[in-house]
């Protein structure tokens, strides 16, 4: 069985789209079979993942009520990237999220119900990107997922507070319908070493969390990765050799690590 993994903080900037296409492209080059899901109505993975590809169907046809019969699997779409697969998303998947409210608590089911079943089975790991806040689609999110990876922009005191509150919003969804949920990994995104603010976030968070709950790898700021989200591609596929690629395929490493431990 596959595990789905949403990656999610409350505040925006600290990385999510970047964290979840490049590590879902590292777990693919090390062979493991992965879908990434794109939850975000702003469809930057969808851009990135799948380029310039108008896809025909989406997230928002598998998640509107109208649409009872509609297969996850054709939702789906292979990518350039082998071993890599995405259920794209289209902006007009937030104006889902009104009739979600009023239908709340079954429809924080929906995403779990319509894939679930099928990512786990077809699939060694799927990835989510979630919006930068605790609304209806990332808690949509977290009833499908097994496990959360919260990404934590080095040197942001309000990234802090979105990792806090994050962390409150996965044990209450742990309570309240999927009990086998779990915060991951904390992940220190867009270090830069040379300055203090990243050294202090760093010495912080080593100080209040415990070595289990926090990626022994960080992700340095590196402007290959601006570039490489130009050109729609993973910062693997672009440059390969940059400091930013060797960061994603030692996390990668250590995240096969942290599954062989969860099976």
């Amino acid at each position: 069985m596959g595990i789905i993994i949403s990656v999610a903080n409350n505040k925006g900037g600290t990385g999510k789209t970047t964290v979840s296409c490049n590590l879902a492209h590292a777990m693919a080059r090390l062979g493991h079979k992965v879908l990434i899901v794109d939850m975000d109505s702003q469809v930057n993975t969808t851009s990135l993942i799948l380029g310039k590809e108008t896809p025909s169907r989406t997230l928002y046809d598998l998640l509107n009520p109208d649409n009872h019969n509609i297969p996850v699997e054709n939702c789906i779409y292979s990518t350039s990237y082998n071993n890599l697969s995405c259920l794209p998303n289209i902006q007009e998947t937030a104006g889902l999220e009104p009739d979600m409210i009023n239908s709340a608590p079954d429809s924080f089911f929906s995403l779990r119900n319509k894939l679930r079943n099928h990512a786990c089975n077809k699939f060694d790991l799927t990835f989510i990107d979630n919006p930068p806040n605790m609304g209806t689609f990332v808690i949509i999110s977290l009833f499908a997922s097994d496990c959360v990876i919260v990404p934590n922009e080095a040197g942001s005191s309000f990234s802090m507070e979105g990792l806090v509150r994050m962390i409150q919003l996965i044990n209450n969804v742990r309570e309240n319908g999927n009990p086998n949920l779990r915060f991951l990994r904390l992940l220190i995104n867009k270090v830069d070493r040379r300055t203090a603010v990243s050294k202090a976030t760093i010495s912080y968070i080593n100080d209040n969390f415990k070595a289990e709950q926090t990626f022994h790898n960080n992700i340095p700021i590196c402007t290959a990765f601006q570039k490489a989200e130009g050109a729609r591609q993973t910062i693997l596929k672009f440059a390969p050799s940059s400091t930013g690629a060797k960061a994603y395929r030692l996390l990668a490493n250590e995240l096969e690590d942290i599954i062989k431990l969860l099976k």
